[in-house]
């Protein structure tokens, strides 16, 4: 199948889903640790160890949720997942104090990081083995625009900080998960079906020496996220003289780059081998953009800026260096009839640094410690450049 026929049967609808639910995604990511700290009154280490908790519940489903999506087919599962994200922005109208916010958050995290693995199954289902980095590109771009989208839109709650603005802002976000499961509901169905398979046990899963040491890998390289969605506004906020407003604007460079350099840089990860130099590349761009961080408090207002822009522009370069990586190798190891599946199992060490230790890492450590927190963040992802090449041992 061609590329132009796959577009023409069903990417169309999936990108538009993608480009819509990351609008909500977008503004939800941008405003929601500032809403949580100065809007809902809770301390940033409580923030932290409410997502840690919350991650851990995440972790604890997400093998069970591709189990089930492989079982009832990722389409039909795709779609609940997104209803699902919808009622929990609306459980944060309605919840107040830690308690509640846990509760939610709980529910809201594990359907969120229950979408990347499953996208990624719809486009395994759909598109021929040499074409989906491309397919994931490209849809990735959509998310992109969306997210920038998002991004901006966010500025009007952060420069406001009235809770009318905020509950607005959930409310449009829910209402972009509705329309985007509404978009997948309506995907051409698969013409020839994956053979059914016995779903494998997690523990027999998890012994599997492949999958333990790239997800463990994956994991540090997705530690990006909490830096750019956690670390960085609090930073700013806290430590800095730029505004809160600048969080949008400054969080849109990261996803106008992505919309550039997403599927150009695509190329540079087809085959697990120069998956695998990518992956190394990731930790160094983002030791450089902790040391970026690093520079900020010590600088006027206008070269702050820059600077938190400078390391915008790492944090992105990090994070096409482990999407476009991640992409490839984890679809190198996962069988065809338990894709959703083993996708999931890959996606637990992205779920455990961005949901689990991340946070608590951020918001318990390097911005606590400050600019030894940073430094000592830095020397981390140093030391893990030279990891990858241990790891080509392991797909050889």
């Amino acid at each position: 199948m061609t590329v132009r026929s796959v577009a023409a049967r069903y990417l169309p609808r999936l990108l538009l889903a993608a480009l819509v639910e990351w609008v909500g995604t977008g503004m939800f990511l941008a405003a929601s640790a500032v809403y949580f700290v100065r809007v809902a009154g809770l301390s940033e280490q409580s923030v932290g160890f409410g997502f840690t908790l919350a991650g851990l519940a995440a972790l604890g489903l997400a093998v069970p949720v591709g189990t089930l999506a492989d079982r009832i087919g990722v389409r039909r599962a795709v779609v609940v997942l997104n209803l699902w994200r919808a009622a929990t922005m609306c459980g944060y109208l309605l919840v107040d104090g830690w308690w509640g916010f846990l509760l939610v958050t709980a529910a809201a995290v594990t359907g969120d990081q229950s979408m990347q693995p499953l996208t990624q199954a719809l486009v395994g289902e759909r598109v021929a083995p040499e074409m989906r980095s491309r397919v994931l590109a490209v849809h990735r771009t959509a998310l992109n625009v969306g997210i920038s989208i998002g991004g901006l839109a966010a500025t009007i709650p952060l420069a406001t900080g009235t809770l009318a603005a905020y509950q607005w802002m959930l409310g449009l976000t829910a209402c972009t998960f509705v329309l985007a499961a509404i978009l997948i509901a309506g995907l051409p169905p698969v013409a020839v079906p994956v053979p059914a398979a016995r779903p494998i046990s997690g523990f027999r899963m998890l012994r599997d020496r492949r999958l333990l040491a790239f997800a463990g890998y994956d994991s540090l390289l997705a530690l990006w996220l909490p830096i750019m969605y956690i670390a960085f506004p609090l930073w700013l906020t806290g430590q800095t003289t730029v505004p809160a407003s600048a969080i949008g604007p400054l969080t849109a460079v990261n996803t106008v780059l992505c919309v550039l350099l997403q599927l150009p840089s695509s190329r540079l990860a087809t085959d697990p081998r120069s998956a695998i130099r990518l992956y190394a590349a990731g930790p160094a761009f983002l030791a450089l953009a902790c040391l970026a961080f690093v520079t900020t408090p010590r600088l006027p207002t206008l070269l702050a800026t820059a600077g938190f822009t400078i390391a915008i522009v790492f944090l992105t370069l990090a994070e096409l260096c482990h999407v476009n990586a991640s992409w490839t190798l984890s679809y190198a190891i996962a069988p065809e009839a338990q894709r959703a599946q083993f996708l999931s199992a890959f996606g637990l060490g992205r779920i455990s640094s961005t949901r689990v230790y991340g946070p608590i890492l951020m918001t318990g450590v390097v911005l606590t410690l400050g600019t030894a927190g940073w430094l000592a963040l830095m020397c981390l992802f140093v030391l893990a450049i030279g990891v990858p090449s241990k790891l080509s041992r392991l797909i050889q």
